[in-house]
């Protein structure tokens, strides 16, 4: 049996990645000699958990700093508010200086670990996750001093990712150049994202760039096609109730004019209250809802496997696009099957997200402006609508996209 390395910053958190590299493992185990390396605010150390086995690299005192984790509640905390601003401020600054990314203080330590790792457990290929980047700097090592394959697996691309900045891109096209030309295999998860690196970087051949997409799990489906006889309106509550699961970030994806929409509505003489629940790990500026406060409640982390319970429980579903950058988040895959009428917030006409759910008809579009917003869920309630019959959703499920990755896998270790 071959043995296979994966290099996941953080495997046993929440959050699309480790979601996506759990799935995906659970399934290759069966087929490879599965060692994963991952970072650790913890003690580290080597565990065996469903056939893999984990390597913990526990963070060193600086990366503890420069990548805080949020607590249980879901809600960043700390000893006090003003406290608390001013370490975030503190942080947020010395992040924004290092290059590639907050994890360059582990860059040595990990490829050191990886060469070790590589050579004592006779690894045939390395799967890197590009996130983060720093991951990148291992690289060149591998192709050096070991016989093993190489797969970069990315989200989105480091160049031309629009919150770089002029210079801060010219770097990330010079650093990606340097490494990429060592690899095997680049894993994209959309077409959009191909190209892209086909264009840009000549030492890439089409048939090294893959391309495989977030997935769906089998107790998601199935738990769809249980309630694919309900729609919109079959809760018995006298507020409609919006939904939204999912991380948000500054300039990226934001809240805000939501909240404001949330107030417009309610504040008009609208005869059913809106609410709007929201789960996931926030940052206290995030929480700031304005006058919509009543009609907002933070409901913190739910476990990925409860949270098509949280969308059947639901009215409707909020989707908020990325608004830079070409990467298909994984939620949308889940959108795009669910028996719930989606408010789908997006202002690219040309978001990759939006390839996915083309066609859909339970999806309600709208601009990230409050007026046009509020106009969506209105059309949301007073409308009724119908949901796939959900005969094809194999093609989205993570079995079929671990299929893909146990070919690319192979053809690299195959030679």
């Amino acid at each position: 049996m071959n043995s296979i390395l994966f290099v996941v910053r953080s495997f046993s958190r929440t959050g699309a990645q480790p979601i996506r590299f759990r799935e995906i493992l659970s399934f290759l185990c069966s087929f490879f000699d599965v060692h994963l390396l991952e970072l650790t605010h913890g003690q580290g150390g080597v565990r065996r958990e469903n056939g893999i086995t984990i390597h913990s690299l526990e963070y060193s005192l600086p990366g503890r700093l420069l990548n805080r984790e949020s607590n249980s509640s879901g809600i960043v905390s700390g000893i006090s508010r003003n406290q608390g601003k001013l370490k975030s401020l503190v942080t947020k600054v010395a992040r924004s200086l290092l290059f590639p990314d907050s994890v360059i203080t582990e860059g040595g330590r990990i490829r050191r670990e990886v060469l070790r790792l590589t050579r004592e457990q006779k690894i045939d290929a390395v799967v890197l996750s590009a996130f983060p980047f720093t991951v990148m700097l291992s690289i060149r090592a591998l192709r050096r001093k070991t016989g093993a394959g190489i797969i970069l697996d990315v989200g989105d691309p480091f160049y031309k990712n629009s919150k770089n900045g002029f210079i801060r891109d010219l770097l990330a096209r010079s650093f990606e150049k340097r490494y990429l030309k060592h690899i095997d295999r680049l894993i994209v998860t959309n077409a959009v994202t191909r190209d892209h690196y086909l264009g840009t970087y000549k030492s890439l051949r089409p048939e090294q760039v893959c391309i495989i997409p977030y997935g769906v799990s089998e107790s998601y489906i199935s738990a769809v096609r249980r309630g694919s006889g309900e729609g919109a309106g079959s809760s018995q509550r006298e507020y409609f109730n919006l939904v939204y699961a999912g991380q948000l970030y500054r300039g990226l994806r934001e809240p805000f004019e939501l909240y404001r929409a949330i107030k417009l509505i309610n504040e008009s003489d609208q005869a059913r209250e809106v609410r709007l629940d929201l789960y996931g790990s926030y940052n206290r500026e995030f929480l700031n809802t304005g006058a919509a406060a009543n009609h907002i409640n933070f409901r913190g982390q739910t476990a990925h496997r409860d949270l098509i319970n949280v969308y059947m429980d639901a009215d409707a579903v909020v989707f908020i696009d990325n608004a830079y950058g070409m990467q298909t988040p994984g939620k949308v895959f889940e959108i795009s099957l669910i028996n719930r009428p989606v408010l789908c917030i997006a202002d690219r006409g040309q978001s990759p997200a939006l390839d996915v759910l083309h066609g859909a008809g339970h999806i309600v579009m709208t601009v990230n402006r409050a007026e046009m917003i509020a106009r969506a869920i209105r059309k949301i309630m007073a409308s009724s609508f119908t949901f796939s019959n959900h005969t094809t959703t194999e093609e989205f499920s993570w079995e079929a996209r671990s299929q893909q990755y146990k070919q690319v896998l192979t053809e690299v270790v195959n030679g």
